[in-house]
């Protein structure tokens, strides 16, 4: 199986799930779980038999048996203007669901890789959603397109989180313990809402030490947004996989009965998602996911970073041009063969072939 020229031969469908166990994904389908299993408390439908009927009436879509969820963070702020501060999509994620192998590959996207924008131009993928937007243009759809270009498979459903939603979820959860596996410390540190501040108040000091953290949300936004940390932790590779470890621990604390089973924190996660998420995902699609999620084996996921420093077997497989020239003289990030066909192969082996 594999997906091709996706604008053309795009089948989508919707077909039934089978039953299964856990679910892991994402921060937004961590939340979206959550929330759905809410939803079946707040309806009555909390008995087991009701689960098990409707198990058999997953309905999402997919192709070729995979559903495709493109999960993206913002720096989104809550003042100024679009111009004054746009919003950066710096964290991009894909989670691709087997239906058949039961399995979830977890993909990160650089942010500085250098894309075509559908509405003419280039620039950073990061800046898809922000300049779409300015356009007058779907963002979010725009940047699903951008997004199957460079991978060569279709996505289904979208959703963008904003680090408050990071934040509030953590804090709602009592704080998670984080798995820190390099010491760093930052000294440039942003402190928001002191950008245009003197340059003695614009930041702060940070520091982690390796070892087993308990973090509350402040703590753990700044550890997943530091950029400028040292011990080789000033990458936007490195800022990938601290991201993911924190999911890692927002899932474990998340999905226990004790959490899933909590009116009141069922309610903050729900007043935290209507305000911090922009999705197409309604809220039977969100049940779905819920039922879905019993059918995941969690013992295989696989995390997938493609960057400019690991071998091409695992994901180097762009560069940073020395010469700047034609990209605005920005740091920017291409594919080592001048498309993304090496990209979708390398993708489509973890999808349909060994892992």
């Amino acid at each position: 199986m594999k997906y091709c020229d996706l604008h053309k031969q795009l089948n989508t469908t919707e077909k039934p799930q089978g039953s299964g166990t856990k679910l892991y994904i994402s921060l937004a389908i961590i939340t979206a779980v959550l929330l759905a299993f809410g939803g079946f408390i707040l309806k009555g439908n909390i008995r087991p038999i009701s689960i098990i009927a409707n198990a058999t009436m997953v309905n999402l879509k997919e192709t070729d048996g995979r559903t495709n969820i493109l999960i993206v963070g913002s720096d989104r702020r809550d003042y100024g203007t679009l111009a004054e501060n746009p919003v950066l999509t710096d964290t991009i994620l894909v989670a691709s669901i087997g239906k058949f192998d039961k399995d979830v590959v977890l993909i990160s996207i650089p942010r500085d890789l250098w894309v075509e924008l559908p509405g003419g131009g280039q620039e950073k993928v990061n800046s898809v959603y922000a300049i779409e937007t300015a356009r007058g243009n779907d963002g979010m759809a725009n940047l699903d397109k951008v997004i199957e270009d460079i991978l060569g498979m279709p996505i289904h459903y979208h959703t963008m989180v904003t680090f408050g939603l990071f934040q509030e979820i953590i804090d709602i959860l009592g704080g998670v313990e984080v798995e820190v596996a390099n010491s760093f410390t930052d000294y440039y540190y942003p402190v928001e809402g002191k950008e245009n501040a003197p340059m003695n108040e614009r930041y702060e000091t940070i520091s982690f030490k390796q070892g087993t953290a308990t973090m509350d949300g402040e703590t753990a936004l700044k550890f997943v947004r530091s950029r400028k940390g040292d011990n080789d932790e000033g990458t936007d590779f490195a800022r990938a996989k601290r991201q993911q470890a924190v999911i890692a621990s927002i899932k474990k604390k998340a999905l226990n009965l004790g959490t899933l089973l909590n009116p009141i924190k069922l309610k903050g996660l729900y007043d935290a998602y209507s305000s911090n998420v922009e999705t197409n995902m309604d809220f039977g699609t969100i049940e779905n996911f819920y039922l879905l999620s019993q059918q995941i084996n969690f013992e295989k996921i696989v995390s997938i970073v493609l960057d400019d420093r690991s071998s091409a077997i695992e994901g180097g497989l762009l560069y940073a041009p020395a010469d700047t020239t034609l990209y605005g003289g920005k740091y920017v990030l291409i594919p080592q063969t001048g498309d993304y066909s090496q990209i979708h192969a390398y993708i489509q082996k973890y999808l349909f072939g060994g892992k």
